[in-house]
């Protein structure tokens, strides 16, 4: 396919000129998209821009953004060695910005197809819609986690898509491939009650602010079990990433959203991240471009130190915990990795097979220690429920 119809390349020297560079900057080693055929086999993340702010809620100009991410970036010196990155603009914008979707969702499909990561620069958070969109050529139970300090559940119409109301219209697009939703870092002072029970209802999992402080590590399972990730730039507290309209005094610093990113490059089934609501108007000495950048270095790192690890008994390299529950006939099967001390637990499908990829669950040492406690971990009973 094409991709000259949804995509137009960008001119580097409107970042920086090459020989501004120097030799060990991430800059010469990006390759960038002239047009033509794209040989996929030879790149293994691809980044796009969609200056797309018209539906974004009092931060329109979001639509800078992708440049300013850019632009820092490509001046980080490089963390990794081969790691082979292709830039391939900034998707076409047109009239209807449903078109811009339906481009993003192509362009984002055909890389997934092809085993190229996507790292989408927006805009604004209801580019998500079209990230999300591309999943759903591939007719298989999806799971999507967004970081943001706000449920943006204002409008239940499944048709009106924008910053603030793009989860109805995924939660009730039909086909429906979504097995599992997950919100990092909510602020319960900024989200009304009713979107909370929504989200219970449908054994979605969600996470408070506090909660991630707490302790940070318990993201990684949810982003190792995770295909989308998208985050709106307002759940990094506003001192640490002025560059948005809708900030708040309270959120994750930049040392908790650089770690969040490195756990989602760890990841082996996350295939897309999209970073919205960045509004260059707002930054302070480009403060959140650059930070932005940096967590993508973390990702980046993250990326090349991925492990695919898929536990079976007759592995070695796992070790099987089986709990007992004495007051009722039931037992939890956990595994957990010799080599990086991971832990995944059984899930039963029943004859559901299109359930199958969500046998095995990722979870945490907490989730082992509370089963011991015969107490059944959240994650197990959320995903049972949607199951049965």
């Amino acid at each position: 396919m094409l991709l000259d119809d949804y995509l137009e390349p960008i001119d580097i020297s409107s970042i920086a000129e090459r020989n501004q560079f120097n030799e060990n900057n991430w800059g010469p080693h990006i390759n960038f998209y002239k047009g033509g055929e794209l040989d996929y086999t030879s790149y293994q993340i691809a980044i796009i821009g969609v200056k797309e702010g018209r539906n974004s809620i009092f931060n329109k100009d979001s639509s800078k953004a992708p440049d300013e991410i850019r632009r820092e970036f490509y001046h980080l010196y490089r963390n990794v060695g081969k790691c082979q990155i292709i830039d391939l603009g900034n998707v076409k914008l047109s009239e209807h910005i449903k078109d811009t979707y339906f481009a993003l969702a192509t362009v984002v499909f055909e890389l997934k197809k092809n085993n190229v990561f996507t790292v989408i620069l927006g805009g604004g958070n209801d580019i998500i819609y079209g990230q999300y969109m591309a999943y759903q050529e591939l007719h298989e139970m999806i799971n999507v986690t967004c970081i943001d300090e706000r449920i943006d559940m204002k409008n239940t119409s499944p048709k009106i898509v924008h910053s603030e109301s793009y989860l109805m219209p995924i939660f009730m697009h039909q086909p429906n491939y979504l097995f599992n939703y997950n919100h990092l870092g909510y602020q319960t002072y900024l989200c009304d009650p009713n979107e909370l029970d929504t989200l219970d209802s449908l054994n979605f999992d969600s996470y408070r602010l506090g909660h991630i402080r707490d302790d940070i590590s318990e993201t990684e399972p949810t982003l190792r079990i995770s295909d989308i990730m998208s985050v709106d730039v307002s759940a990094i507290k506003h001192s640490d990433a002025p560059g948005n309209a809708n900030g708040s005094p309270n959120g994750l610093t930049s040392e908790e959203i650089c770690q969040i990113f490195r756990y989602a490059g760890y990841s082996d089934r996350l295939s897309s991240i999209g970073i919205y609501e960045l509004n260059p108007s707002f930054d302070t000495q480009n403060m959140t471009a650059k930070l932005v950048a940096q967590c993508l270095w973390y990702f980046v790192e993250g990326f090349m130190n991925r492990r695919v690890e898929n536990p079976q008994s007759n592995d070695k390299d796992f070790l099987k915990y089986t709990v007992e529950f004495e007051d009722v006939d039931h037992q939890l099967v956990f595994w957990k990795s010799k080599r990086t001390d991971r832990w995944w637990m059984e899930m039963p499908y029943g004859d559901k097979d299109h359930f199958r990829r969500n046998q095995l669950i990722p979870c945490s040492y907490n989730d082992y220690l509370k089963a011991c406690k015969e107490e059944l971990p959240d994650r197990w009973m959320k995903a049972y429920n949607k199951m049965f």
